[in-house]
């Protein structure tokens, strides 16, 4: 009797370790974000992002994307790409809503085209709305302000808002 107990209790341990959620998540972002940084402006950027879960509602974020703002008079999209690493705190949970801290450092390249555009370093800090529409599908309001410092010497102290859609996988 002790045999079979012990098998059924190994046979149903990996559906219990099934059930636990993961500490990390990759989604992949798309949005619209407007700059004061007239280097970055308005664009829509496209995203692949990964979060770990370090303590209570503390985050670390990862987050390469890449955006193109679209000009006219006959020129091309200028491109931009920022590369990061961050912090986010949730301060509270209001039904499908959370408040967030969010902070940031990140590699920037501006400009088109884009591998000899002026490159650079932007540090920000900010607040962030985050709701799940479903699961695995979020959707954030970010207000940030950032100093921008580019090789270019553009930039400069900057305020951004930006909508973002994601979806984990």
């Amino acid at each position: 009797m002790r045999s079979r107990s012990v098998a059924l209790l190994l046979a149903l341990a990996p559906l219990a370790a099934a059930a636990q959620v993961a500490p990390r998540s990759l989604s992949l972002e798309l949005g619209i974000t407007r700059d004061s940084a007239p280097a970055l402006a308005s664009r829509v950027p496209v995203a692949l992002v990964a979060t770990w879960w370090l303590a209570g509602d503390l985050d670390a974020t990862a987050r390469a994307g890449w955006s193109f703002a679209p000009r006219t008079e006959g020129r091309a999209a200028d491109g931009s790409f920022e590369a990061g690493m961050g912090l986010r705190q949730a301060v509270a949970r209001w039904g499908l809503l959370r408040p967030q801290l969010v902070g940031d450092v990140a590699f920037v390249q501006a400009g088109s085209p884009l591998f000899t555009a002026a490159a650079g370093v932007r540090v920000g800090a900010g607040v962030a709305i985050e709701a799940f529409v479903g699961r695995d599908l979020p959707v954030s309001l970010v207000a940030e302000a950032s100093e921008l410092l580019l090789t270019s010497g553009e930039g400069g102290p900057a305020l951004s808002l930006a909508l973002r859609v994601g979806a984990c996988f």
